[in-house]
């Protein structure tokens, strides 16, 4: 069985094959209801294309039942206007709709299409506008009969009625979003979705009790979107930050390094004594000393989700618009992770958090998978992410050698089923600089969205984290020591100033040292619920 890295290569060459005469082929083995979904995933980012595509496929639609989808060359015009992307663009809107049978013609392997375009998930493309591919699951969602619905219900509100398209089939949804794009009724804005406006959809869906629907637009637009805000018809006002798809994002691109592996012996440390605060701070804050306005409110039966990402194989991702982010030598595989992931998840469950474990997620994948996390923590108290990793100066890699910036995973976690809720994010990277560009992302939200966050992270920035092959990383090692010891007890700092004393002590037969760090802007004292129900 070929490796994830060699389909991604695969996947590259089998693309460069497409040729433009293989164009007319793919059209005539596309049914006319194929065709618009295509049409309208490839045409509708624009407004002039969104227009000359309707226009196709209304003459269209008078003649495929008796001539077939043949001829209309649209595909061929499509690569007139984006000569360089094409190809790309094209596979992956099939891949949307699923074209299988065209896309094995073309030599495909459903399979690796289906890990490389994600076309399960909504709001996330590569390549494809955001906001269509959300808007055609909505359009496969409707039936005919709300489509149409929706369509009298737009109309209604236009002030020219001589403007009312003449067509009337509702299961061709998206011509008719076709023509509200061309009119300017709805507006997908850029790339990245900002200047987007679908009111006239959510206010439907609302409406209509399709929350759903309306969930993955709203999610869509805050997810691809700059920080500004947004008006829905509802009047509430949401404040969006930059959570880009990172093929067009600015990352930080630095060198890798490996994570150093120090001697066996270098965990002889693990045993000693755990003192609570250096001996110049102040007593430490106990849970019983505070009042419950004092402490942020976590029940064992509510304490949250404990994600882990454990990134244990790497691969160069062979996509040519990734390859400026490829670190400049390969990852090596992170043996000894899997003693910090057990030991992770043998710790927090005691205190009452849910495990989900993830293993070798692309960069896309790891963000989709901490996204999807958020949206699950309305119900509980609190969240705790844990990624291990490598990772160069404020970034972690995803599986695929592609980066991530920490702060974007901070964006991703102030989401609004958390605020006012405390999180915690362990990263075990390391944070090693050997570039001389040092061009960080700017920070677009409100500075108080940062709020009740715990940032702990295993170096400080520009240095090498250890990593014991047998017996997993100091940091994660220490850290969990004194979460079992202290958990429900200590107030989260406490346990972490003690952490970073106790990983500073230690040393490895080369004299290897390592000094981790944390941050937070937490409101409240955060302690973990009881061990136990008294």
């Amino acid at each position: 069985m070929a490796s994830e890295g060699q389909q991604r290569y695969n996947l590259v060459s089998k693309l460069n094959n497409i040729h433009i005469d293989d164009l007319q082929y793919v059209e005539r083995d596309l049914c006319f209801y194929e065709l618009v979904s295509l049409g309208f995933l490839l045409f509708g980012d624009e407004r002039a294309n969104a227009e000359f595509v309707l226009q196709k496929l209304l003459i269209l639609s008078n003649t495929h039942k008796s001539c077939g989808c043949g001829g209309a060359d649209l595909l061929t015009k499509y690569h007139s206007v984006n000569p360089q992307n094409w190809r790309s663009q094209l596979v992956e809107a099939l891949s949307i709709i699923g074209a299988r049978r065209v896309l094995r013609k073309l030599g495909f392997d459903w399979n690796e299409l289906h890990q490389h375009y994600l076309p399960h998930i909504g709001e996330l493309s590569l390549h494809v506008h955001p906001l269509l591919k959300a808007l055609y699951r909505v359009c496969e969602r409707l039936k005919p009969a709300q489509a149409g619905q929706l369509v009298l219900r737009v109309n209604e509100q236009r002030k020219r009625p001589d403007e009312l398209l003449r067509f009337y089939d509702f299961a061709y949804l998206e011509i008719f979003l076709l023509d509200w794009i061309s009119r300017r009724i709805i507006t997908l804005g850029d790339r990245s979705a900002n200047g987007a406006n679908v009111d006239v959809l959510l206010e439907y869906l609302k409406f209509n009790d399709l929350d759903v629907l309306k969930s993955l637009l709203i999610e869509t637009i805050l997810n691809n979107a700059d920080k500004r805000t947004v008006m829905f018809n509802d009047k509430a006002h949401i404040s969006v930050d930059n959570a880009s798809r990172v093929t067009n994002k600015t990352y930080n691109i630095y060198t890798s390094t490996k994570e150093t592996v120090p001697p066996h012996n270098a965990h002889e440390n693990a045993t000693a004594s755990w003192p609570l605060s250096p001996p110049s701070s102040a007593s430490p804050v106990l849970s019983s000393d505070l009042t419950m306005s004092e402490k942020y409110a976590v029940s064992r039966e509510r304490a949250g989700i404990l994600l882990i990402i454990n990134q244990l194989k790497f691969y160069e991702d062979p996509d040519p618009e990734l390859k400026h982010l490829l670190p400049q030598k390969p990852l090596s595989s992170r043996y000894g992770s899997n003693v910090d992931k057990s030991r992770l998840k043998e710790v927090f469950t005691s205190f009452g958090y849910k495990p989900q474990e993830f293993e070798n997620l692309t960069h896309l994948e790891l963000m989709h998978r901490i996204r999807e996390t958020v949206k699950l923590s309305f119900q509980f108290d609190s969240l705790i992410v844990c990624i291990l990793s490598h990772g160069i100066d404020g970034s972690v890699y995803g599986s695929n050698s592609i980066p991530v910036e920490i702060t974007e995973i901070e964006h991703i976690i102030t989401g609004d089923t958390l605020i006012g809720k405390p999180k915690l994010l362990i990263v075990q990277a390391c944070q090693k600089d050997e570039s001389p560009i040092n061009a960080k992302r700017k920070v677009n939200l409100a500075p108080h969205c940062f709020g009740d966050i715990v940032k702990a992270m295993s170096t400080v920035p520009g240095y090498s984290a250890m990593r014991h092959t047998v017996d997993g990383t100091w940091f994660i090692q220490e850290l969990c020591d004194a979460v079992q010891r202290f958990g429900d007890r200590r107030h989260i700092v406490d346990i972490l100033i003690a952490v970073n004393r106790k990983v500073s002590e230690r040393r490895g037969n080369a004299n290897e040292v390592m000094m981790p760090i944390s941050s937070n802007t937490l409101r409240k004292f955060f302690f973990l619920p009881p061990r136990n129900q008294s």
